[in-house]
């Protein structure tokens, strides 16, 4: 029996609407972590619950609505759901174009932390490229080639003692400017 047969459906429909957004409100936070473990981005999260309250707005409620709980993690989950399957078709839609992801930290699905990692790596790379050429490339050839400290001592002859100070001091200087610019970033 649909609630839109009765004289009294749009009370009943108004009234069923406001308890289901207090309970949102209420539990929001549960509601973001069920939206977070399908996305796997606070932002996206975020944007989820935004969502879910313009749904629960714009929905037509045609049962009693007997477990409000349920109904508001369906649809958390499902906007979710749907968000990851169309940043997926996205991203095959643009696989092929010049558009593609050139940064390694393209790998998430969070477009916020995708950004951030991105600028994160080009503050590494300006600042690996303002050391001297000693650190930077002991630095590099151990973190990023893999090669062991008592090779690259060899091969720019100097102690393997002076490699482990080279990239400890690249790791501090990377570290530092990293720093600095969250430290400098708004709240």
């Amino acid at each position: 029996m649909h609630l839109s047969n009765h004289p009294e459906s749009k009370s009943l429909e108004h009234k069923q609407r406001q308890n289901l957004l207090l309970k949102t409100q209420e539990t929001e936070g549960k509601l973001r972590r069920v939206a977070q473990s399908v996305v796997k981005c606070p932002y996206l999260a975020d944007d989820i619950i935004q969502d879910t309250y313009a749904k629960l707005l714009t929905v037509r409620i045609e049962e009693k609505i007997t477990t409000p709980s349920a109904f508001i993690t369906r649809i958390v989950r499902n906007l979710a759901i749907d968000k990851v399957r169309q940043m997926t078709f996205e991203r095959n839609l643009f696989a092929d174009s010049d558009q593609i992801e050139f940064c390694s930290a393209g790998i998430t699905n969070c477009p916020e932390a995708r950004l951030n990692g991105c600028q994160a790596l080009r503050i590494i790379e300006r600042t690996l490229m303002e050391l001297p050429p000693n650190v930077r490339n002991a630095f590099c050839r151990h973190r990023i080639d893999g090669y062991a400290q008592n090779v690259i001592a060899k091969d720019i002859g100097v102690s393997k003692a002076s490699v482990c100070a080279y990239i400890h001091q690249a790791d501090q200087r990377c570290r530092q400017a990293l720093q600095s610019v969250e430290l400098a970033r708004p709240d």
